[in-house]
């Protein structure tokens, strides 16, 4: 994460010049973090700051016409109208879905900016969707009327075509379980993991004994020793990383995994370069 800007002032003799960052233009651009310019599912992660992940969305599901409503998953704002989570987030029987952009602490209205609710008008689930080996759980939101774009409210960008991440550090956000069936946090969590080349998330999961096909249409993050991990209720929240222009862009969307942190079991995303066009085909994002 980029450490606070603050403002440099260099002093000569009788002349002060004072350099303020370039204000960020959050209506037009994806992956930037106005507040972190101003301020400057987890487990072994830390609390995250006001704003610091603005395309992150919550998840909530509404049954009985609104009379009671649970947290559900995580999300990512992909557009103005369109936000991207997992199939298997789709809703109940008789239950509809509910966005909460801009939201931090689910504690209360806590934070200095609002967050900004829409009700979901259409849940389109990837049509490859297997409930039994989580091939191709994507599904994106369409919400009921656009939503602002605001300091708080950004959409990420997606990745270069064919971008391959294997290596790098990416950070994965939630307000999932701190730990496998553990409880859960009032504020954002994030957490950085490595991206584990397929092939050796592959032979990971055959040595706890598990003989789960990895398809390329997945990304595997993690460590082999456990440690951090996305969990329970961290599902359809952002695997991202930050390009060099200092922009962020989404690797990944929280999928699935076997426990949470567990040896040799890394956490399971949706690889984002592989449904980019079908992505691009439902929102119309260029």
């Amino acid at each position: 994460m980029p450490a606070t800007v603050a403002t440099t002032i260099t002093t000569t003799t009788a002349i002060t010049t004072t350099t303020t960052p370039k204000p960020v233009d959050y209506k037009n651009e994806c992956g930037v973090r106005p507040l972190m310019q101003k301020y400057g599912r987890i487990v072994g992660g830390k609390g995250a700051t006001f704003g610091a992940w603005p395309w992150q969305v919550l998840v909530r599901e509404s049954t009985w016409l609104g009379l009671f409503t649970k947290n559900k998953c995580g999300g990512v704002l992909l557009s103005n109208r369109y936000v991207v989570t997992a199939a298997h987030c789709q809703p109940g029987f008789l239950a509809n879905l509910v966005a909460v952009m801009g939201e931090f602490d689910l504690s209360g209205e806590l934070e200095s900016k609002r967050s900004i609710t829409r009700n979901v008008r259409r849940v389109v689930v990837h049509r490859g969707y297997d409930a039994a080996t989580f091939a191709n759980d994507l599904a994106l939101l369409e919400l009921e009327s656009p939503v602002q774009f605001d300091e708080h409210v950004v959409p990420i960008c997606l990745p270069r075509d064919n971008e391959d991440f294997t290596g790098r550090v990416a950070t994965v956000t939630g307000w999932g379980r701190l730990k496998y069936g553990g409880g859960v946090p009032s504020v954002l969590q994030e957490v950085q993991v490595p991206v584990i080349d397929n092939s050796v998330c592959q032979e990971m999961f055959l040595t706890a004994g598990h003989q789960k096909q990895i398809l390329s249409s997945f990304l595997c993050a993690g460590y082999a020793n456990g440690q951090k991990d996305s969990c329970e209720g961290d599902s359809g929240g952002p695997l991202m990383l930050e390009r060099p222009d200092g922009r962020w862009t989404l690797v990944g969307t929280v999928s699935h995994g076997i426990k949470c942190a567990a040896p040799y079991l890394p956490g399971v995303y949706m690889r984002t370069t592989y449904y980019k066009p079908w992505l691009k085909s439902i929102t119309g994002i260029k």
